[in-house]
């Protein structure tokens, strides 16, 4: 390893020697310096960090509660980081952009009073406020500025939706357009395969009646069986040497299932060919009534309950089923196309068939073509959730603070979360916004048993475990912006990735079926090591990565060029394992996510993690989170739970920590509003987390009860501030 060369690169690999950090020493030293710079009296061995959970605009309603009280108290000041993942982010990223001040600098509609408010930690400068108000006219702790930030985050809670022209058809028009080019480019490409296939005089001429791929099929079947069969006489012939044995079996048992897929690959496509000519008339209606109720399939059995299908059919299988009809759909509707356009060739022309066969060849070398130009970030809906929460959570804030609105976030659209470093001073916290790269093929077997490992996108650097970490600035040419690291985090929805490893999505024929149709939030971006990817500013486009890399699945590793980035809760839904990383002596955890069973998964989760990967023990109490349980009786009389949070300890290999764990759920003594939002809404604190359009009332009800848990919290003696 040539550590010049890296110095120039900007690159950290990870360390193996580094069991304090593990592996992540020379990343966090330079947060270290950096903050040792920024702030008075730095202490690295009395490090604080709040972590914000993942749950949408549920969990940033709820943290941001939690947030103004810690601010009304005088203790956000004290901490030196920031972790956040998923809808923790929108806050924490909304929060940075605040504090960072980037918007006073670039706004394409200056105003006429200069904008000068700064923003800090403190009550009477949190960008936020403190108050509780909701009218136009300030508290006596929130300031005019405040109070109308507040009232914009609260008007502006169905982000998806904001109006000003854009709405839910807009939304949906976003996704028919992922859906219809992968569709357009799959029919374009699988009707260009059975041309082929149609003009080949084997085809159409030797089996006649016969499809030729389903014979090809049962002989590469057949020969495959044989091979099996074989199998028992080749280990007799290699066992005079037990090395060459074990390793001719490995070879044997890594290459004895490509005849099987290439048998099963056959078989499908012939018996695709043999229904389409056994319905002819027909096929264009079938193909496509296949291919709509595979998918409707397919989506039901993926929300439903077991119990709503079939109670003797897992809901795995009914999933399987529906995206294979889907399949079948598709490429009949592929055959009939490539069918209805060699039939209308002159026959007696000639060359008539190779013309139009030219002539296709020539589409799909045009759609290739586009395909390799087209930017694959820019074309999914990751693009338009990313541009909604911008405009949500990192406006043009100086239109609100002297016209009440926003229309657009200029500034925030080019600003770099290397840019934060930069503007970092006083007693602002650093920020780690946690992603999850995609490893579901990785040659590391805890990476591809848990299909990732943490990404961090951060000022200084951005990287992982698994491909090393890079100079933010330096990283994918320095093109990530704040809005896109938050939008990153909270990809829930992407192909090969599902919460802590586990998921529907996590499917290899789902997944596929989703990156066809670039059915994704999440990103893809370069790999930070520059020895695998030199050119940082290489641009991952629609075909490669993208297309292609639905069908070469062994790419979605480390050593690929290219990696793609889901959300955070992917790997750990609480943020916190970059805070224990650094061994923090005091974590806030702010955990706002759906859990109406209170199960603590992703509690239970990020424990098991850092036992295992940095040897940090969490002592809770079980017989505390169980009573943290509360619900409703037949009355309709809420039981409230004992307490809204827990103090537990941290068991460091080398010290002790506090972990302070706040939970969504009713304690005792709730403001009147909260308790009227529960009665009319029995999910209360635990909606879905589906619901992405929260008026105003609703999110007062999350913040509020934020608060309310909050003002507890502080007051708590027992907790080492």
């Amino acid at each position: 390893m040539n550590d010049a060369v890296n110095e120039k690169q900007g690159y950290v690999p990870f360390d193996i020697k580094d069991s304090y950090y593990a592996g992540a020493g020379e990343v966090i030293k330079q947060e270290f310096k950096l903050l040792a710079e920024k702030r008075e009296n730095f202490d690295k061995d009395k490090l604080k960090g709040v972590a914000l959970s993942g749950g949408g605009i549920r969990s940033a309603s709820f943290c941001l509660g939690v947030m103004q009280v810690l601010a009304r108290e005088n203790k956000l000041k004290k901490f030196e980081y920031l972790s956040t993942v998923s809808g923790g982010g929108y806050i924490g990223g909304s929060l940075s952009w605040m504090w960072s001040g980037i918007w006073r600098q670039n706004r394409p509609r200056a105003t006429e009073q200069a904008c000068t408010r700064e923003f800090g930690t403190g009550q009477s400068d949190f960008p936020f406020g403190c108050g509780e108000r909701n009218s136009s006219a300030p508290d006596q702790d929130m300031n005019r500025d405040q109070a109308s930030l507040m009232r914009y985050l609260r008007q502006h809670g169905e982000y998806l939706v904001p109006g000003k022209g854009i709405s839910f058809l807009s939304f949906l028009s976003v996704v028919l357009r992922s859906v219809t080019m992968g569709l357009v480019t799959l029919l374009v490409l699988a009707s260009w395969f059975f041309h082929v296939l149609h003009m080949t005089p084997v085809f159409n001429e030797f089996f006649t009646g016969v499809s030729y791929m389903l014979f090809a099929g049962c002989a590469v079947f057949v020969a495959y069986l044989f091979c099996l069969l074989c199998y028992g006489v080749l280990v007799m012939l290699a066992r005079g040497n037990h090395a060459q044995s074990y390793n001719f079996r490995r070879r044997w048992e890594i290459f004895i299932k490509w005849p099987l897929i290439i048998s099963l690959f056959l078989l499908f496509i012939g018996a695709t060919d043999s229904l389409r000519a056994l319905i002819e008339a027909r096929a264009l209606e079938v193909g496509g009534v296949a291919a709509f109720a595979g998918s409707m399939i397919a989506w039901f059995s993926q929300r439903a309950k077991v119990s709503s299908i079939l109670k003797f059919v897992p809901r795995v299988a009914v999933i399987y089923a529906g995206v294979t009809l889907m399949f079948l759909g598709l490429f009949m509707l592929s055959d009939q196309i490539a069918f209805m356009i060699v039939s209308s060739s002159e026959t007696d022309a000639g060359n008539a068939d190779m013309k139009l066969l030219a002539m296709h060849t020539l589409v799909v070398a045009f759609i290739l073509v586009m395909a390799w130009l087209v930017p694959i970030n820019k074309v999914s809906i990751h693009r338009y959730y990313r541009d909604r929460l911008m405009e949500t959570f990192m406006p043009d804030v100086c239109d609100i603070l002297h016209q009440g609105d926003s229309f657009v976030a200029t500034a925030a659209n080019e600003t770099g979360v290397h840019a934060l470093k930069d503007t970092l001073s006083g007693d602002i916290p650093y920020h780690i916004i946690n992603t999850n790269i995609v490893l579901v093929e990785s040659g590391i077997a805890k990476f591809r048993g848990r299909g990732g490992d943490n990404f961090i996108l951060s000022p200084c650097y951005s990287g992982s475990n698994a491909t090393g970490w890079r100079r933010t600035e330096v990283f994918a040419g320095g093109s990530i912006t704040l809005p896109t690291a938050v939008a990153i985090s909270g990809a829930a929805a992407n192909p090969d990735a599902g919460v802590a490893g586990k998921g529907i999505t996590i499917n290899p024929l789902v997944s596929t079926l989703m990156s066809i149709f670039n059915l994704r939030l999440g990103y893809w971006c370069v790999n930070p090591d520059w020895r695998i990817q030199p050119d940082q500013h290489a641009n991952p486009n629609y075909l490669i990565p993208g297309f292609w890399g639905s069908l070469g699945r062994s790419e979605i590793n480390e050593t690929s060029p290219y990696v793609q980035l889901s959300d955070g809760g992917h790997f750990e839904n609480l943020a916190m394992y970059e805070l224990l990383r650094r061994r923090c002596k005091l974590i806030i955890c702010c955990d706002g996510e759906q859990d109406s069973d209170f199960a603590f998964e992703s509690l239970a989760n990020v424990i098991e993690k850092v036992r295992v990967d940095l040897g940090i023990t969490i002592d809770i109490d079980a017989d505390d989170l169980v009573d943290l349980k509360y619900s409703v009786n037949e009355q309709g009389e809420i039981k409230y739970a004992k307490s809204g949070y827990l103090v537990s300890d941290i068991k460091y290999p080398d010290g002790d920590g506090q972990l302070v764990y706040i939970k969504t759920t009713l304690p005792h003594e709730l403001p009147g509003d909260v308790v009227g939002y529960r009665s009319k809404h029995p999910d209360f604190p635990d909606e879905t987390t589906a619901d992405q359009f929260f008026d105003e009332t609703q999110m007062e009800a999350y913040r509020m009860l934020g608060k309310h848990i909050a003002s507890a919290v502080v007051k708590d003696t027992s907790i080492n501030w």
